[in-house]
């Protein structure tokens, strides 16, 4: 069973919200945990949060130094993986704090084809142009994990939407899978109102 990165970022702008948001999702995820072994709240800015203490929390030293709030938020994810003591095989699944799990479908696609598949992701034609994956809920393995994340060019000059990157990178991969639906809420930016079903 796989090991769950919840990511976080409490940044000033929007706090409360942002707070009453991640709460939310980390609760509506947590429902799930008998569909996964292990889970952790990956926090991204903020070097200590009085209300992730009482859930499994890890804080990042990473920092975000790029424009481009995808490649730090990846940029943390590989830093993560890298030291933990997971084995390369270790079936990871990622989710963005702000988006709230609506039904257990894509952990049990996950359980199912875990054995077949080393990453599963959507397509993200379904709000945008479908030029990448949607990256706020999506399973790889760890080794894959990591050489995508090491495949991206972390620089101030790349504003290329990591989606594409990843889609890109995947693509070529034979043990690679597209899902037709993730079952989640999307809430779409930090300043919008507007949330989408997926």
């Amino acid at each position: 069973m796989a090991h769950v990165i919840i990511t976080s970022a409490n940044i000033p702008e929007g706090y409360e919200n942002r707070k009453m948001q991640y709460i939310e999702s980390i609760e509506a995820c947590l429902k799930y945990s008998h569909l996964f072994s292990s889970y952790c709240i990956l926090e991204c800015v903020s070097a200590n949060e009085d209300y992730l203490n009482q859930y499994n929390t890890w804080y990042s030293n990473e920092g975000n130094i790029y424009a481009n709030k995808g490649l730090n938020e990846m940029n943390h994810l590989r830093a993560y993986l890298k030291q933990s003591s997971f084995p390369d095989n270790e079936s990871i699944i990622k989710l963005s704090g702000k988006y709230l799990i609506e039904e257990p479908y894509f952990f049990e696609k996950v359980i199912e084809l875990e054995n077949q598949f080393d990453s599963m992701f959507k397509n993200d034609n379904d709000v945008y142009v479908g030029n990448g994956y949607h990256t706020f809920f999506y399973y790889m393995k760890k080794k894959l994990f990591i050489d995508v994340a090491d495949s991206l060019e972390y620089s101030n000059n790349n504003g290329r939407p990591i989606e594409w990157d990843v889609k890109e990178h995947l693509m070529v991969n034979s043990r690679h899978i597209e899902i037709d639906r993730l079952g989640v809420m999307a809430r779409q930016g930090s300043k919008s109102e507007k949330v989408f079903h997926c």
